[in-house]
């Protein structure tokens, strides 16, 4: 987890440095939290359902906006083997005064239990992937409460070739809430 701490620590640095709020007048920030149900395929086995919060920042301008996000995904909960998934994204967007939708790259730590077509194991690595998301808000509490809905893939490969190599993918809506400060 080492590893994952000095990562997230960069993306932000990065993104205060690069997107800095005062390089656009009209630019917000704006931080939101979700939580996430829906399943997680990887592997040869059906889909599983997982859990999956999330937090993010945003630094948003008039249409667009740059947005570091961090997604867990636990697996699990419901019964069968434990897993755990752990997604940072880069990604950029455009919003409107209700919805937003956003796209990026992504990079996944994962343990997760894996079968393959002849063995199944528990496999631990790192993998990169891509997020599409949209987030869709009501007028009630001033925006600030939605519906957040998003697709995620990684290409698991490496230590986990021996089990299985290939996309695993999550799928997820749930709850979201917003706080975005804007400028005086």
């Amino acid at each position: 987890m080492r590893l994952r701490t000095i990562h997230a620590a960069g993306l932000a640095l990065f993104a205060l440095g690069v997107f800095s709020p005062r390089a656009r007048a009209d630019s917000s920030v704006e931080v939101s939290a979700a939580t996430g149900l829906g399943v997680f395929a990887a592997g040869v086995t059906p889909g599983r359902f997982a859990i999956s919060p999330s937090a993010s920042v945003s630094l948003r301008g008039e249409r667009g906006f740059f947005v570091a996000r961090d997604t867990v995904s636990v697996l699990g909960a419901t019964g069968g083997p434990f897993g755990i998934a752990s997604e940072t994204t880069l990604g950029g967007g455009v919003l409107w005064e209700l919805v937003s939708v956003s796209a990026g790259l992504s990079l996944v730590e994962f343990s997760l239990p894996i079968c393959g077509p002849r063995v199944c194991g528990d496999v631990l690595g790192l993998a990169p992937g891509a997020v599409a998301r949209a987030e869709f808000f009501g007028a009630y509490l001033s925006g600030a409460l939605g519906i957040a809905v998003d697709c995620a893939g990684a290409w698991i490969t490496g230590s986990a070739a021996p089990v299985w190599s290939g996309v695993s993918v999550r799928c997820s809506a749930g709850p979201i809430l917003r706080l975005t400060s804007h400028p005086h």
